[in-house]
This record gives structure tokens, sequence and C-alpha cells, in this order.
């Protein structure tokens, strides 16, 4: 009979176990003779295990268990990374776009803004041109003005020397003694 026995490497190996009732040498139907021990080609193992080839069975598929479960653990996890990072990409790309919009909003908004300081600058210029011309023909206005006033109190002032000279009588001549 066939018997598992875990090795050193972590496997479990066959040992054969000869049955007590069957004397080494001799073959009975349905089995083959290998070595010195004989080995039942037709029927299963049904022979009870023992205590340590139990636990190295116990053991092996706690092994293979444990080894799916890694890997599936291991694939699991790397399909979440993969989905975070896609996420993450996902999130990136968004922020990109959304910096993007609100960077030419940004942009659009300062051009109106220049645009409208520039129109209300050309206003205010404008204004200020109009109040300069204004400013400066009430000057010449007021120039012309002094001018005339000038000329009117030279007239005036020509006017009355020209009287004082004719309307002076002459003193007598006892007086001036």
């Amino acid at each position: 009979m066939l018997s598992f026995e875990q090795d050193l490497g972590g496997g479990v190996a066959p040992t054969t176990v000869e049955d007590e009732s069957t004397p080494v040498g001799e073959t009975q139907v349905g089995e083959t003779q290998v070595g010195e021990t004989q080995v039942d080609s037709t029927e299963p193992t049904t022979a009870e295990e023992t205590p340590t080839s139990a636990a190295s069975r116990v053991l092996e598929l706690a092994a293979v268990t444990a080894d799916r479960l890694v890997a599936d653990a291991k694939g699991e996890a790397e399909s979440l990374v993969a989905a975070a990072q896609t996420k993450a990409d996902g999130i990136l790309d968004a922020s990109r776009t959304e910096v993007q919009r609100a960077e030419a909003e940004l942009t659009r908004s300062k051009q109106e803004q220049v645009a409208e300081l520039d129109r209300e600058r050309a206003t205010a210029l404008a204004g200020l041109a109009d109040e300069k011309a204004a400013l400066e023909a009430q000057i010449a206005t007021l120039r012309q003005l002094q001018s005339d006033h000038r000329s009117q109190m030279r007239d005036h002032l020509t006017q009355q020397l020209s009287q004082l000279d004719t309307a002076v009588p002459e003193l007598p001549a006892d007086v001036t003694d």
C-alpha cells in the first residue's frame, strides 16, 4: 500500500507500506510487485493513515489552499491598485481640466477688466480734454476781457488827463506871488 510522508522540501512523497496479510514475494490478482513491496493498482489506498501521514496531508492541503488564497489576494490587490490608479488618473485629468477652465475664465475676466479700464480711461481722458479746451477758451476770453478793460482804462485816463489840461483856467498872477 501507498502512504504519504512529508519530505523536507515541503512536498509529500509517496512511500510504500507493507500489508501484513500479504507476505513479501507473493502477488495477488490485480497487484503488481514493486521492488520487495507490493502495490495495489486497482483500488485506492484504504489503509488507515498514521497520525504523521494525516498531519502531512493536512499540511499539504493547507499549503495549497494558502498558495491559492495568496495568489487570489495578489490578483485582487493588483486589480484594486489598477482601479485606484485609473480613478486617480481620472481625478487628476478632471482637476487639470478644471484648472485650465478656471485659468481660461480668469484670463477672459482679466481681459474684460483691462478693456473696461481702457474704456474708462479713454472716457476720462476725453472728458479731461473737453474740460481743458473749455478752460483754455475761458482763459482766452478772460485775457481778451483784460485787454479790453486795459484799453478802456487807458482811454478813460487819457480822456480825464485831456479834460484836466483843457479845463484848468489859468491862475491869476497875484495868486502866484
